[in-house]
């Protein structure tokens, strides 16, 4: 148990069979809440249960952090967009807000499946900091996915756009703390040692211009599927019954 709990070995292999189980398991999750999605909204615990796993992820996290006497504030506060959209995530389960849903969703769910692809992970398969880290990446995807899929909360243009300002924003407030605290939070100040779509975007700052890019892009994509009907194409679905 000690070393499953320690720091770790480096070992971790992008997309080695390991890497794409874990991604195949988070598949089948989504792949299922789509195929039960009428049987899944009458579950009342559902909700329960994703924000019970989403706060234990992050304080179990936390916890091996300091177990480990690792825990910096210039590595370990919940400042990166995975582990932010963790605590939104859970915020959500709780209020149902949509506007709230709109930024979990557009960014939670991107920002997570880009961590999902190219982890910041060096961990061997099956450590706890590689389980936690699937299963924490996960939960994001899952929360979002129900509120999309399960219980069809939609975005409006407006939502999009104002989750978007929301998210420069935050990104504004981090980069003040990244320059107060000489930190990296959400790599606004150089690229993550691993592999990632930042190593394709140039140099810094430029990669930063990059990622907006890349980030509006993602988020419209993803955007399209849940996008709110207007009201003309509401009524031209749904046309008015003649007295």
């Amino acid at each position: 148990m000690e070393q499953w709990f320690n720091k770790g070995e480096d070992g971790f292999v992008t997309f080695g069979w390991e890497h794409i189980f874990s991604l195949s398991v988070i598949f089948v999750v989504v792949l299922f809440m789509y195929i039960l999605r009428s049987y899944i909204r009458e579950i009342s615990y559902i909700k329960k249960l994703l924000f019970i796993s989403l706060l234990l992820s992050e304080v179990s996290y936390q916890c091996w952090a300091i177990y480990n006497e690792m825990w910096t504030i210039k590595l370990y506060l919940p400042l990166q967009l995975c582990s932010f959209n963790i605590f939104l995530s859970a915020v959500l389960l709780v209020t149902e807000n949509k506007k709230l849903f709109a930024f979990v969703y557009l960014f939670g769910f991107t920002g997570a499946l880009q961590g999902l692809l190219t982890p910041e992970l060096h961990q061997q398969a099956w450590h706890f900091r590689f389980i936690q880290f699937f299963i924490a990446h996960g939960l994001i995807v899952w929360t979002a996915m129900y509120f999309a899929i399960v219980r069809s909360f939609r975005i409006s243009w407006l939502r999009f756009l104002q989750s978007f300002l929301c998210l420069n924003l935050y990104a504004a407030g981090v980069y003040a703390i990244n320059v107060l605290l000489d930190t990296n939070y959400m790599f606004l100040m150089r690229k993550p040692g691993n592999a990632s779509i930042m190593d394709y975007l140039g140099p810094y700052p430029w990669y930063i211009l990059g990622l907006e890019l890349v980030a509006f892009c993602m988020c419209l994509i993803a955007f399209l599927p849940v996008k709110e009907k207007s009201y003309h194409s509401m009524k031209k679905d749904h046309p008015p019954i003649d007295a």
